[in-house]
């Protein structure tokens, strides 16, 4: 009998023991993840930098007053403004607001034009405006709408213009990863967009003047040409012969 009681309590203590473990090891496995103070936070989403990124450039274009139209078309839901391709880093042309209030509105108060100027006026790339100055004239570089392109027309400090476009306020936004410059007028893609066609300035060179009246034409006349022209007559051969011998000897004494 005290054998069996004892394989009996050597099985309860094996069976304890296991439970013991098991409880342990669930324990363990389900203890809470550390505190959320403890880890740096996630980065937002992309779209959500997006969001932002577009709220402060807004911000910036109404603070800077002569913009603010274009913060307008930004909110404007049917100006296609959210379908423009992401982009990591950018560069943005504004017009001012004299340039857009020269574009028909609609009833609503919406300005209402083609929806492929906006993403005509980013570029993939941030420049501020000392990098675009290092850019030669007649430069392209290209922008957010497919195959289109726009064309640096001058690089004069003082008069630096894309697609003939003066650009009045350099960097009125700029971070690390987008600049935002304010232009004169709204760029046409139409015009200056396509680089296989050069704007009208620079279709051709102008035509050349209309030549002057038949007695005011200066004729050169090489002397074979006047010995030909008077063969047989002999005194204007002696009149030739005595005028290149005179013209020798100046040469050779010269």
């Amino acid at each position: 009998m005290s054998k069996f009681f004892s394989l009996l309590l050597l099985l309860l203590f094996t069976t304890t023991a296991t439970c013991l473990h098991q409880l342990s090891t669930l324990n363990s496995s389900s203890s809470p993840a550390p505190s959320p103070s403890n880890q740096s936070s996630p980065p937002p989403a992309p779209e959500y930098m997006q969001q932002q990124q577009l709220k402060n450039i807004i911000d910036a274009l109404i603070g800077a007053g002569d913009f603010a139209a274009w913060a307008n078309i930004l909110f404007n839901p049917t100006s296609n403004s959210s379908n423009i391709p992401p982009s990591t880093t950018a560069t943005m042309f504004v017009p001012g607001n004299d340039a857009l209030s020269r574009l028909s509105a609609t009833a609503t108060g919406a300005y209402s034009f083609d929806p492929f100027i906006i993403p005509y006026h980013v570029l993939p790339q941030r420049l501020t405006f000392s990098d675009l100055q290092q850019f030669k004239t007649r430069t392209r570089i290209p922008t957010l709408l497919p195959s289109k392109t726009i064309l640096i027309t001058s690089n004069a400090p003082d008069n630096f213009t894309i697609d003939d476009s003066l650009i009045v306020q350099p960097d009125i936004y700029t971070n690390a990863a987008v600049c935002v410059h304010g232009v004169a007028d709204v760029l046409d893609y139409k015009v200056y967009g396509d680089a296989g066609q050069p704007p009208p300035s620079f279709v051709a060179p102008p035509p050349l003047p209309p030549l002057p009246p038949a007695d005011e034409t200066e004729t050169v006349t090489t002397l074979p040409d006047v010995v030909s022209s008077m063969r047989g007559d002999l005194f204007f051969q002696d009149c030739i012969h005595f005028d290149f011998l005179d013209l020798l000897k100046l040469v050779s004494s010269s």
